[in-house]
């Protein structure tokens, strides 16, 4: 019982940022009802962006400031030059420009810096608190912390304000919302923006904690947290963090119980278990399609 119960909570602080990042898949799913699986790679833009403006000089406020700036700015762009123009194709169109824009950035970033890992220059003390026979890292407590207030900031910046309420209007019916005066262009920009902010806070988070990155650490991340997405329902801001949270506690468990070597492929075994059994996930809820 007391390994289950530590499992739990060494789980916490990395489901807390796979749910960072699965809030990006959702809302752009939520909004275009496409996958963008180049989101990986903006959490690992934003990992390299803190790095270089810290390495310029910049204190750590402002280089994620900039940071946030810039990366949010980069998938706009991407929205704009790469989605955009393939919002009247197929499906299959935007998805696999995702996975080439994906690919562009991994090589550009092994290109303008080095596809070595690099050492990140600041890092969080892994001090650690005892409950008893339990220990907890203080940072993991901040993780989680920062992640379920981010999320709340979110849900109330899209109940009460005029921005949010155009984004959950279009994700529920694109065409009635533009009927009723809501900035199309605009808000899937928004939309991309704020999914871009939460990644680069997770990438920041994620080179402070392991004090190094490397140009494919969005991969392994971004599919994890595409699984988090589909788990906990996609499109559904509290399912993306609810799903980040059970995969993050399900990989601690298995490298507790000395099942390391499947912790990466059990990801993907939830996301095929999720699809057969309840296809929207589990806040997800039935959308009728009348055909």
């Amino acid at each position: 019982m007391l390994d289950f119960t530590q499992a739990i909570i060494d789980g916490i602080a990395i489901g807390s940022l796979y749910a960072l990042i699965a809030i990006g898949y959702s809302m752009v799913f939520g909004v275009l009802q496409f996958v963008n699986f180049a989101h990986g790679e903006l959490f690992m833009l934003g990992a390299y962006f803190v790095m270089l403006f810290l390495t310029l000089g910049a204190p750590l406020w402002v280089a994620i400031l900039f940071s946030l700036l810039s990366v949010g700015t980069i998938a706009v762009v991407i929205e704009r030059v790469a989605y955009k123009p393939l919002r009247k194709h197929s499906r299959l169109a935007p998805l696999i420009t995702a996975v080439a824009i994906s690919l562009f950035l991994q090589n550009i970033i092994q290109v303008l810096f080095s596809p070595n890992s690099l050492s990140f220059p600041i890092n969080i003390p892994g001090n650690i608190i005892t409950f008893g026979e339990l220990f907890v890292r203080i940072r993991d407590i901040g993780i989680f912390s920062l992640t379920l207030l981010l999320a709340f900031l979110l849900e109330l910046f899209l109940f009460k304000t005029k921005a949010g309420t155009g984004i959950r209007a279009l994700a529920m019916h694109a065409d009635a919302s533009r009927l009723c005066g809501v900035p199309f262009n605009r808000t899937v920009s928004l939309t991309f923006f704020i999914g871009a902010i939460l990644a680069v806070v997770a990438g920041t988070i994620q080179g402070m904690a392991t004090n190094q990155i490397f140009p494919l650490m969005g991969v392994n991340a971004g599919l994890k947290a595409f699984a988090a997405a589909v788990l906990g329902g996609i499109g559904e801001i509290r399912g993306a963090v609810l799903g980040g949270l059970v995969l993050g506690i399900s990989e601690s468990m298995l490298v507790s119980y000395g099942l390391s070597t499947y912790k990466d492929g059990f990801a993907f075994v939830i996301l095929i278990l999720v699809l057969l059994i309840r296809p929207q996930g589990i806040l997800g809820r039935t959308q009728l399609v009348k055909v």
